[in-house]
């Protein structure tokens, strides 16, 4: 099959094109930077670019719709990407409902897809009042995001006779790769948020994994058409939810974030987080399809194991994960990886990265220590790594033993996949001082690390591109 699929940089996105990729399919990822998703996309893909609603195709991307068999529209601006101001709320609605318009007149102007799947979200029905659950027989709510929802799905009205279309209402995606759940867990893990508003609103989640596997479901089950809500079998309660993450991460609750505290930090925007949305599916299971994570504790165990301490059982840790694709195989990868000589090649030139030993000389074994000086914000560090875990050619784990934090353990993982090697960094760490260190530090920290993880994936690229 040929597979147009937009929104292929976003968290879902990611996830149905990795597991595309292990199929005998040809991939075509739409987005507005070609540049930049080359670099961020984790599959093997061809790219084709479109600056979104209301500008022009370029005839490049249009002659790539030729031949096109099914389209998966994940398209959308993020809703958590800024305050939402009546021009963000436009380019909400625009991104969603205008760009899949368009979207269509284009793909059938040169192609005669017969799949069409297209994103949506729980918010269609709007909020539930207590004691209501919806399932994909209820009516359509109000409000803005109930809005946004509803002339998101009735763009499809545009589409030609004869087109299968699948409706994807996904309840919130849970995942530690990014999403609401990190945003939901900082507080919790340094003790300054607990429980939001009363508590008592309810919300209909999914696990990142579950909500792709059943996108790729839907394109290869020629009986699933119509909507489908994407959520585990039963709502949880806000107030539970804190409850079993604090129990599942070994950290004490922080006080409630009153709701007019919420709505004056973040406007309009903390009806994400307010409202209740009482959310359930009767249709999916007679589609054949099973959840991986179908309750809720089976879910927030999984998300939360990322956050375990590698080292001392009952703790929990801050994580940055990041996973890159690279078109070189595995036997050419792992070696430049594994050689401690190349750490300095992608590190940014600003730390001052030098590497001073390495106790078992050129070979990296299970126990090699390795010294290292920097400079952060023209302070001088030394860091002392020991390799903790040493597997050839597909992990790695280099433990500090001595340096700035109280804990990096950064786990090197690597994947042969279709036409390459996918590449996944996960770091756990902790700060010193304790939760006074993360207050004071995280935010800092965060920005340091992220700018040295995108760093390390440009000179990734620009080293191991074609």
């Amino acid at each position: 099959m040929k597979i147009l699929l937009t929104g292929a940089t976003g968290l879902i996105g990611k996830e149905v094109g990795k597991l595309l990729a292990q199929d005998d399919v040809e991939i075509i990822a739409l987005t507005r930077d070609a540049a930049a998703a080359r670099q961020e996309l984790p599959f093997l893909c061809k790219i084709a670019e479109w600056k979104g609603a209301g500008h022009a195709f370029p005839e490049s991307t249009l002659a790539v719709f030729e031949g096109v068999d099914a389209v998966i529209n994940l398209m959308g601006e993020n809703l958590s990407a800024g305050r939402w101001t009546e021009d963000f709320k436009k380019r909400i609605l625009t991104s969603r409902a205008d760009a899949s318009r368009e979207l269509i007149q284009a793909v059938f102007s040169r192609g005669n897809p017969k799949h069409w799947i297209q994103a949506s979200a729980v918010g269609w029905y709007g909020s539930s009042p207590a004691g209501v659950v919806f399932d994909e027989n209820s009516g359509k709510g109000e409000g803005f995001l109930s809005e946004v929802c509803q002339k998101w799905e009735d763009a499809l009205e545009a589409l030609p006779a004869g087109v299968r279309k699948v409706i994807l209402r996904t309840g919130v995606v849970m995942s530690h790769k990014g999403g609401a759940f990190p945003k939901m867990l900082d507080p919790i893990l340094n003790g300054i948020g607990g429980v939001i508003g009363d508590g008592h609103q309810m919300m209909s989640i999914i696990h990142l994994e579950d909500a792709a596997r059943f996108v790729v479901h839907a394109l290869k089950t020629s009986t699933v058409e119509g909507a489908y809500n994407l959520m585990v079998e039963q709502p949880v309660m806000q107030k539970l939810l804190t409850q079993r993450l604090c129990v599942l991460l070994h950290v004490q609750p922080g006080p409630p974030v009153p709701a007019l505290a919420l709505k004056l930090a973040l406007g309009e925007m903390a009806d994400l987080l307010l409202q209740s949305q009482s959310v359930v599916s009767v249709r999916i299971a007679d589609t054949g399809f099973r959840f991986r994570f179908d309750t809720v504790h089976e879910l927030l165990q999984e998300i939360c194991s990322w956050h375990q301490h590698p080292l001392e059982p009952h703790r929990a840790t801050f994580i940055q994960y990041a996973e890159q694709f690279v078109p070189r195989d595995l036997g050419e990868v792992f070696p430049f990886f594994s050689d401690a000589r190349n750490l300095e090649a992608i590190t940014p030139e600003w730390l001052n990265f030098k590497i001073k030993s390495v106790s078992t000389g050129d070979k990296i074994e299970k126990g090699t220590k390795i010294r290292y000086r920097l400079k952060l914000h023209g302070v001088p560090i030394a860091w002392l790594t020991d390799i903790a875990e040493w597997e050839p050619p597909t992990l790695f784990v280099d433990n500090q033993l001595k340096g700035p934090y109280s804990l990096w353990y950064h786990e090197h993982s690597f994947e042969t996949v279709k036409g390459g090697t996918l590449l996944k960094d996960w770091v756990r760490y902790r700060l010193p001082m304790g939760k006074l260190g993360s207050l004071m530090g995280l935010g800092k920290v965060r920005s340091d690390v992220g700018k040295i993880f995108a760093h390390r994936k440009e000179a990734i690229f620009q080293r191991f591109s074609p």
